[in-house]
């Protein structure tokens, strides 16, 4: 099956061949993120606490919204290179 079949057939998911999961860099930035998260829910009462969960679930949705537009922008970008290759 070609790459455009499998895309169709949804067998391709693009986060599956992100390579940033495995940097040293993610992995520092997200132990600082989860540190810092877990000494504020420390400090915070259970009032707070419900706050920041609604904020991180609102971030969560709002870092998905851009990292759909930035995959199709790139997608797109890559299909315009694609067809100036060709022109």
């Amino acid at each position: 099956m070609d790459i455009l079949e499998e895309l169709w057939y949804g067998n391709i998911t693009p986060t599956e061949y992100s390579r940033i999961e495995n940097s040293d860099n993610y992995k520092d930035a997200l132990r600082l993120v989860n540190q810092n998260q877990e000494r504020l829910k420390a400090v915070l009462n259970d009032e707070q606490k419900d706050l920041l969960e609604r904020l991180l679930t609102a971030n969560e949705k709002f870092a998905n919204l851009i990292e759909l537009d930035c995959f199709k922008v790139g997608y797109k970008l890559g299909a315009i290179l694609t067809i100036e290759a060709y022109t």
